[in-house]
This record gives C-alpha cells, structure tokens and sequence, in this order.
C-alpha cells in the first residue's frame, strides 16, 4: 500500500477517461477496474471472427470530433460506409426510419397510420415519450414499431420516460416529410454515414493508450473509497491517491455509492436497463448481404436488433452482433438465450437451418441504456454541481448519465481538460 500525489485522478479508462488524460497529460492517472482499457469500446478476436463489446460505429457532428478521429487512423485502416439498414415488420423489409416509410405496407396498414397521423392527438407539450410519439405519429404508427421497438430496446415501459429520453438522436418527422417520402427518398439521420475501424472499435481505444504517458494507465484498480472533502481516494489493491481534481467516467449510479448516504439515495433514483450481446460467427454468409443492421420490433425474436460485421467489413462469413435489451434488475442466462435467438434468426429466415454456428461469446452490458425520467436531468444537473463544487466531474454517457455518441463524450472530455488547464473552475 503507497499514497501517490496527483494533480488529476480520472476513474474509468473509457473513450472519456482516455481523451480526458491524453489533453490533461502526464499530471493525470487513470484508475481502470478491468484489466483492459477501453469500457464498451473494446473488440474480441475469436476463432477468425473480429467483434465488438456491442455495435460501435463512429458518425460525427462536428469537424473538430471528425478530425480527431481520422488523425488517429491511416486512411486504409479504416471504411466508410452509407447506412444501410432495414426493419423487419411481419416478414418483410422495409426501410429506415419506419415513419418516413409506411407507404412500403400493406394498403389497410398505410390508410391506417395516415388516417391517426393526422388524427393524432398534438398538444404543445408531452408529459412521457410514449406521448410523444402518439402526439407526433399518430396511435398506428406508435403501436406497430416505436412502442414496441423501444420497448424492447429500454426494457421498461415508455410512459414513465422523459419526452426527450431520445435527444437529438431520435428520427423526427412531420407529416409533410412523411408525405413526401413517398415520392423521394428521404432516410437521412444523425448516423447517415459512419466509419469504422478494420481492426474493430477497439483498434481507437488501442491508438489513445499508446499515446498515454508511462504509468498514466492503472488497469485492475477499483475505486473503493472516496473522502470528497480530503480529496483522498482508495483503490482495491489498497492504494492512496491524494488527488487535486477528480475526474469521473464511471457509472454515476455506482459512484454515488461511495459518496455516503445522501448520495447514494440519489443514486436510488436513477435507473437504466442491461443489454445482452451475443456475438455469433457463422461457417457461411448470410442472405442479406448487402445491409448493415435490421431493426426487429415484434414479439416472435428476443432480440430487438442485428448487425453484419462482415457485411461492413467484407468478410466471407456471418458475423453478427445481435442485441437484447432486460431490465435493470433481471437476472440474464445467456445460455438459454442464445438458444432462443438462434431459433428466431433461422425463423426469421435472417440465417439459414444450414448455416452452422461456428463460434460466439457474450457480453452483458450494464448498465446499457440509461433511462431519462422527468425528473432525471434536474437530478443529474444538481448533483453535478455539488460534485464540481469538490472538485469533482462526472462526465461521459454513465458519468454524465445521458444518452449520447462517442463523438460527445470525446468533446466532453476535452472541453473539461482545457477547462481545467485553464485554471477555470
């Protein structure tokens, strides 16, 4: 046991932690519990299938975030791809986003979403998401993919989630652009286009740490105890870190834990949902070659997505992610669940009987989706600046408790750096 003196502790060596210690330099430490950097985006070599801890594909708002990211990468380690991706409803495919698309249903379908689309019960102001998608779509639209798809996706009921649960990554439309999709083609969204790297997501998480200063990197080492008011910190293997500024990635809901009573009941007031992923690497390809992930609404598969990683890669054989969302508190078999989608992917005709399984691991994430309740973002905001007024920062998608891409959470990161080296706090 020894007692290290640093300007900046960063817990969680995710995509934030990572970026967060590259611009803040060698006055930082990163404290990882696992033994490899990296949190969600990691990637798994097995048996000649490359997959990822779930579906990470790199699309971006700004140039500055764009720029970063190319910097990392030579241009032939990386593809760029326009998305192409499909719902499955009742057997068919059909296009993305389902509201701009409904004139590829069946007659009675279409007369069915256009007449409650413009019967829908607007007002100005939604008190859940499931009210919001009625008031904007309509009830058959909302019944036959977004309450359902989200359901699946959330785990939890949709009337009990803020109206902007979403944000900005939610496919709006008006009925006009509806109306107009049925004449041209209009699939935009905020992941339109996307990167990836051909050595999987991992391979930015591999860049960013060969970058790190020697000894930034403490894998294997979780925050155990935390005295806000001494700046003192305690990590599993008995370490002391006398720390200036802490910076955090790591699930708020956790963290909060080892702050005392009081804030381990606001941690009690956030909740979020588990992800299965299953990732299954099959003897041939399978028949939809050319698409990069299907959306899968109904209640005949467990499973709510599926993505083709040689699809995007070009590979010669299957090589799926498949995605299973449960609540907070389920208690998840993967076993018995890889039997049941492996049954529905055949039913679904998405694999074929013949088409044998050739290797697959799963990875449960938890938390995977957090859920934004009324109340939530006045929760988190005031927690924060309690936190910030210790010289504390949350930051990231589970530090900051908020649903948002890689590219927000690398800005994030960054900003609070420059912040910090700026004397601004």
């Amino acid at each position: 046991m020894s007692t290290i003196h640093v300007k900046y502790l960063i817990v969680g060596a995710g995509i934030s932690g990572l970026c967060a210690a590259l611009s803040l330099g060698p006055d930082a430490v990163i404290l990882e519990k696992e033994q490899e950097p990296g949190g969600y985006c990691r990637s798994i070599r097995q048996d000649g299938f490359l997959w990822d801890y779930a579906g990470h594909f790199f699309h971006f708002k700004t140039e500055s975030g764009r720029r970063f990211f190319l910097s990392q990468f030579t241009s032939d380690e990386l593809v760029e791809k326009e998305k192409r991706c499909k719902i499955l409803y009742r057997g068919a495919l059909i296009d993305y986003p389902f509201q701009r698309n409904i004139h590829e249903l069946e007659k009675n379908e279409l007369i069915d979403c256009l007449y409650d689309l413009f019967h829908r019960p607007s007002k100005p102001r939604y008190s859940s998401f499931l009210e919001l998608l009625e008031g904007s779509y309509g009830r058959s639209i909302t019944e036959k993919f977004l309450l359902p798809y989200n359901e699946k996706l959330y785990a939890c009921d949709l009337d009990t989630l803020d109206p902007a649960a979403m944000g900005r990554f939610f496919p709006a439309a008006e009925p006009i652009d509806i109306i107009d999709s049925m004449k041209r083609r209009q699939n935009d969204s905020y992941n339109s286009r996307f990167l990836y790297p051909k050595n999987g997501a991992g391979a930015l998480t591999e860049r960013l740490c060969r970058q790190l200063n020697p000894g930034t990197l403490l894998t294997g080492r979780n925050l155990t105890a935390l005295k806000a008011e001494e700046k003192t910190a305690i990590d599993s293997q008995g370490d002391i870190y006398r720390y200036e500024v802490l910076i955090n990635t790591s699930p708020l809901s956790r963290f909060l834990t080892l702050l005392g009573e009081l804030a381990a009941g606001q941690a009690a007031a956030l909740s979020w949902n588990k992800v299965l992923v299953l990732n299954l690497g099959f003897e041939k390809k399978a028949p939809f070659h050319d698409l990069h992930w299907i959306y899968i609404p109904g209640s005949e598969a467990n499973y709510y997505r599926v993505g083709f990683y040689d699809n995007i890669l070009s590979g010669n054989r299957a090589s799926l992610y498949v995605e299973i969302g449960f609540p907070q508190e389920a208690r998840i078999d993967a076993d018995a669940e890889l039997s049941c989608t492996l049954s529905a992917l055949q039913a679904q005709g998405l694999i074929q009987p013949e088409n044998r399984l050739l290797s697959h691991c799963s990875i449960i994430m938890d938390p995977a989706y957090v859920h934004i309740r009324p109340d939530t973002v006045k929760t988190v905001q005031k927690i924060k600046a309690q936190l910030a007024g210790q010289d504390i920062y949350t930051i990231g998608r589970y530090g900051g408790w908020r649903y948002c891409s890689m590219e927000d959470c690398m800005l994030e990161a960054f900003s609070l750096a420059e912040t910090l080296k700026g004397g601004c706090r």
